[in-house]
């Protein structure tokens, strides 16, 4: 096939499905707008962009004095304004709710357009898998919501493009991905990529970042702590991915059979310290695995880079609390690099890339998978597919600690820290 249906494929058609939805909604039926999103996999709010309209409302109400962390009485849901309070800082941009359509549907346009920046699939098989996960209800469901994870997105795909050119850009790359950082906290994780850096460069960045975070937290310790207990949080058996879904709802399901919270808590616990333990020994092995570090190696390097930056916040997220499904878009970033992997002549290696790549694609779909079996009443086959659903998220963030403790081992800083320890000791796996 000509190289632009690999470069454009999975973009061109997202854009034009979207742009096609647009349409239904705008001057077409409506319900059929919300029954073809509800087949998808999500439940639509009664307007489009309801995320979006959230952080407008929080300007509008902190123009107007209005402390908007608990409760924003110009937001429809009345959403307290969990993100940072830096946003705050901003209020005086001139938009409010009035420019939710605006903002929200620019925003998912800038989103979709960038995905032709992604590295491209080369065979026909990759450019399906990319095609799904663009379509994938995790996707969708941050463009229907116009979530500020798409913006996070961008500010992370900047980062690891500036990655690729002389220091002023790669600096000015740090600066973005500590922006992002700064308005939610997670993107932190973006920064790891500082760990290439040669080490007066790493610690130039490394204070700088310190120093900033430092500053922000004195400056609104009280907002911080005002907003983190309201985060999002709900059951363990929805589309909220966390390292606590599995072993909780164990522990919940124990508890209830023996009424005997105690019981359920050794349960739930017992069960996480498996999990991290089969999660320590996977990634061990595969950095054992010479071929699979000799894949990452030889994998192009923006590939490489946003594979450590994808799997960095996905891990990240993972182990931190639980995260809605829209998170999910940064999957998009490891995606080209396990199929680059999967292009090795090694058969493991291959089985290993494209197994992982199928896997992600089908966490992406998961909660359609979900909604379909328990509106098709299989109770039974829904509790299935949660449980390998689960272990599908335990396989994956145990194959990005493997590419992350590669990329770090490789990392500069830590050769220095640890060359007086003997050479053998640098490797950690």
């Amino acid at each position: 096939m000509p190289w632009w249906i690999y470069r454009f494929g999975a973009a061109g058609s997202a854009l034009a499905v979207f742009l096609g939805m647009s349409c239904l909604y705008g001057w077409g039926d409506r319900e059929l707008y919300r029954q073809i999103l509800s087949a998808h996999g999500i439940v639509p709010f009664s307007f489009p962009f309801v995320d979006a309209s959230g952080s407008l409302a929080a300007w509008e109400c902190a123009r107007q004095g209005i402390d908007v962390i608990l409760s924003d009485p110009c937001d429809v849901l009345k959403r307290g304004y969990t993100y940072s309070p830096l946003w705050m800082a901003a209020a005086a941009t001139p938009l409010g709710v009035a420019d939710t359509t605006a903002v929200g549907w620019s925003l998912d346009l800038v989103f979709l357009l960038s995905l032709s920046l992604l590295p491209p699939p080369q065979r026909p098989l990759e450019l399906v898998l990319a095609l799904t996960a663009t379509l994938s209800t995790m996707v969708v469901f941050a463009l229907e919501r116009a979530n500020p994870d798409i913006m996070l997105f961008l500010l992370a795909l900047a980062t690891g493009f500036l990655t690729q050119y002389r220091l002023p850009f790669r600096l000015f790359g740090y600066f973005l991905g500590l922006a992002a950082a700064l308005v939610k906290y997670y993107p932190v994780m973006v920064l790891l990529v500082a760990f290439r850096e040669r080490i007066p460069v790493f610690c130039a960045v490394g204070l700088a970042t310190v120093g900033s975070l430092t500053v922000f937290g004195i400056e609104y310790h009280a907002e911080i702590a005002s907003g983190l207990p309201n985060i999002a949080r709900g059951p363990y058996n929805t589309d909220l991915f966390s390292a606590q879904n599995l072993p909780f709802l164990l522990g919940e399901v124990v508890e209830n059979a023996t009424a005997s919270p105690r019981v359920g808590y050794i349960t739930a616990g017992g069960v996480y310290a498996i999990l991290v333990g089969a999660c320590i020994a996977i990634w061990r092995r595969l950095l054992l695995f010479t071929e699979f570090r000799t894949g990452l190696t030889s994998l192009p390097d923006l590939d490489r880079v946003l594979l450590v930056i994808g799997s960095a916040v996905i891990a990240g997220c993972f182990f931190a609390g639980q995260s809605i499904g829209y998170r999910g878009v940064f999957l998009l970033f490891v995606l080209p690099g396990l199929l680059g992997i999967a292009r090795s002549p090694v058969r493991k290696l291959r089985a290993l890339g494209l197994g992982t790549a199928v896997v992600v694609v089908l966490l992406m779909w998961s909660e359609c998978l979900r909604l379909a079996l328990e509106g098709a009443g299989t109770g039974g086959a829904a509790v299935l597919l949660w449980l390998l659903r689960e272990l599908c998220w335990w396989w994956t963030v145990s194959v990005m600690l493997a590419v992350l403790a590669d990329f770090l081992q490789e990392a500069p800083i830590l050769r220095a820290m640890l060359s007086p320890f003997g050479r053998s000791t640098v490797r950690l796996g």
